[in-house]
């Protein structure tokens, strides 16, 4: 029984690996039922809030440390002392769920995520604009810049600061009145200035910010108990001749866009969106029926574009038309015609970077969006920035196609400091042909904010960007305590 021999026992052995071979090719293995399991689980209850986060999009560590951690306190599991996110108080998940949800991240995520395209030195000396940095008024409270804002009319270009101070350009002259807590809205509308108070800067629930109007110097206010406003936009939306509010909420773990309505003399507040978020809207016709539409970029969780169509009665339909997972960090939008075809398109700055994976997204920067017909968006472009934070679309260089100029709040410090500010000229717009150019200046803020205008009334539009370093001095060059970058445009030769 044992004089089978060691030739007869290769062949039968190649033979056994052959056929098996062979089945396995034939009847592909299903995937492992744990697996599937936990990729349900996940999809199932991270679905839930927003779209899924793909996990191989943040580096391991993030996951670990702050993601995960965050995201069982918002299902109710896991550490909740100190918590400030109202939780439910009977978990939605349970210990199997969490643990497959946890894995099945853990084992797709990679260690890290290169910053790719590496950034530096791709951008030539911006050439179009002559830039000079400001002091606005006082150096001790310099680099603290919450809002600009340009009133075409009166050639009045607004500045606020984190003190609550709110002071014209070229005189330097504070407005009547000082506020609690900055100013990050400001509307002119014919004879009146809309000044929007945030409140509390930082997170937060508490909702203390105020709408005011300024009408002949007087400061009056409209409005309170507003959560972390951070836009105003004033429009007679139903053509009765009176204008209604509208305000970004921003809030923290809940927000919401909501409208005053004007009866009576009194406004009264309505929410459109129970949402946190709500960033910035325009109001425009989208759906050519007559009736002024608005358009709201949310970002946080529920992260995107959202219009909402006018009916009867300042009703809306809602309609989502643009969807981004939350790790993008939506923070500005502006409706253009790129294309020039009659339809609205939305160029968008990606690169919040300030909540739970503070790291370098290479996802992050602009992203074009063109209106195939329906409000139906496809992305056509996509420009790497990291942290882009505003997104301004004009022909600067008067050439007849638009061009775009960026701020990053949150820019590669370390080895690409200068892309605090992107010009992106427009040198082929059928093929979304883009020359990038910067200056060595940006390196001296922290561009949060930025407007646009003919500020020097030669007929092109200048640029003016504010500086919030409060929180970031220590990664900025020696010297850097600056308010303002101002870019005026030498497109018309005086």
């Amino acid at each position: 029984m044992y004089k089978f021999g060691i030739k007869k026992w290769i062949i039968a052995l190649l033979f056994m690996l052959i056929l098996g071979i062979g089945f396995t090719l034939l009847f592909p293995l299903a995937p492992r039922k744990d697996y599937t399991t936990a990729k349900n689980t996940y999809n199932t209850y991270c679905g839930s809030c927003h779209i899924t986060p793909d996990p191989t999009k943040i580096p391991k560590s993030f996951w670990e440390h702050n993601v995960l951690p965050e995201m069982a306190r918002r299902m109710g599991y896991g550490n909740l002392n100190n918590s400030l996110y109202p939780y439910p108080e009977t978990p939605i998940i349970d210990s199997i769920q969490w643990n497959q949800i946890h894995d099945y991240v853990i084992n797709l995520a990679p260690d890290n995520i290169p910053n790719i395209p590496f950034r530096k030195g791709r951008g030539t000396e911006l050439s179009q604009f002559h830039s000079s940095l400001q002091i606005l008024a006082n150096p001790k409270t310099s680099g603290a810049i919450t809002n600009s804002k340009y009133d075409a009319a009166s050639g009045y270009l607004f500045m606020a600061n984190a003190y609550g101070q709110v002071r014209e350009w070229k005189n330097r002259v504070p407005i009547k009145g000082h506020f609690n807590s900055p100013i990050i809205s400001t509307v002119f509308k014919e004879d009146t200035t809309y000044l929007t108070e945030i409140g509390l800067m930082k997170p937060s629930e508490t909702a203390q910010g105020t709408l005011y109007m300024m009408k002949n110097g007087v400061m009056t206010p409209i409005f309170r108990k507003l959560h972390r406003p951070v836009y105003t936009e004033i429009n007679d939306l139903d053509e009765d001749g009176k204008n209604e509010i509208l305000i970004c909420e921003f809030g923290n773990y809940t927000g919401e866009l909501s409208i005053l309505i004007q009866k009576g003399g009194v406004y009264k507040k309505r929410t459109l969106l129970n949402l946190p978020g709500s960033i910035k809207v325009e109001v425009v016709d989208m759906n050519k029926d007559g009736k002024k539409d608005i358009a709201a970029l949310f970002s946080q969780g529920r992260e995107g574009i959202y219009i909402f169509y006018q009916k009867e009665n300042l009703q809306f339909d809602i309609e989502k038309v643009i969807s981004l997972e939350p790790e993008y960090g939506s923070s500005w939008f502006s409706l253009l015609d790129y294309n020039k075809d009659g339809k609205l398109d939305i160029v968008m700055a990606n690169g919040d970077n300030a909540d739970y994976s503070d790291f370098l997204k290479p996802y992050h920067g602009i992203r074009l969006y063109i209106n195939e017909g329906g409000n139906t968006f496809e992305q056509k472009w996509f420009y790497p920035i990291n942290g882009a934070t505003r997104v301004l679309a004009e022909d600067f260089d008067l050439d007849g196609d638009l061009d775009f100029a960026v701020s990053a709040f949150f820019p590669d410090f370390k080895n690409a400091p200068e892309e605090g500010f992107v010009y992106l000229e427009n040198k082929d717009a059928a093929n979304y042909t883009f020359l990038p150019q910067v200056t060595q200046k940006a390196e001296k803020g922290n561009w949060l904010v930025m407007d646009k205008g003919d500020f020097d009334r030669d007929g092109d539009i200048d640029l003016m960007l504010g500086s919030f370093s409060l929180q970031t001095s220590d990664k900025l060059k020696a010297g850097s305590k600056y308010d303002l970058l101002y870019l005026e445009n030498k497109a018309v030769k005086n």
